[in-house]
């Protein structure tokens, strides 16, 4: 599903206010997870927020050309996170998007507020015994 606004727009930060977007240089569940969280929860009710992973920061201006992502590592991250998405309670599906910038992949992904607010979601979503936290 593509995202409402022009990947170069959340790039360049023009349109979306810069505390409304996150740069991950790589694919860290964990990390990502609390930010997907943080935005489901919009607390103060700015619509959201996007996370571009594959793109390097400095400064909290994004590093051109992107660093970007392997093809081949894009199809294992959307399956990963559709197992982590269930983690989210109550559940939630952010909506993602690859795109190709700089002659390379980045995943998109957009993190309208949620309807069922507040959310919460586990401190490692990767370990064995979950502890649900609330992200802000």
């Amino acid at each position: 599903m593509a995202i409402p606004i022009n990947i170069e727009d959340l790039l360049n930060k023009r349109k979306v206010e810069s505390n409304r977007i996150e740069f991950k240089t790589g694919w860290n569940p964990i990390s990502i997870y609390h930010s997907i969280c943080a935005f489901a929860n919009d607390i103060d009710n700015l619509g959201g927020g996007y996370i571009l992973v594959g793109v390097k920061e400095k400064n909290g201006v994004a590093e051109r050309p992107i660093q970007g992502i392997p093809m081949e590592q894009l199809d294992s991250m959307q399956k990963q996170m559709v197992g982590f998405n269930h983690l989210i309670e109550p559940y939630y599906q952010p909506r993602i998007s690859v795109e190709e910038v700089d002659g390379n992949y980045l995943l998109a992904i957009w993190v309208p507020s949620g309807m069922e607010r507040p959310y919460t979601v586990p401190e490692d979503i990767t370990a064995r015994h979950k502890k649900p936290k609330y992200y802000v």
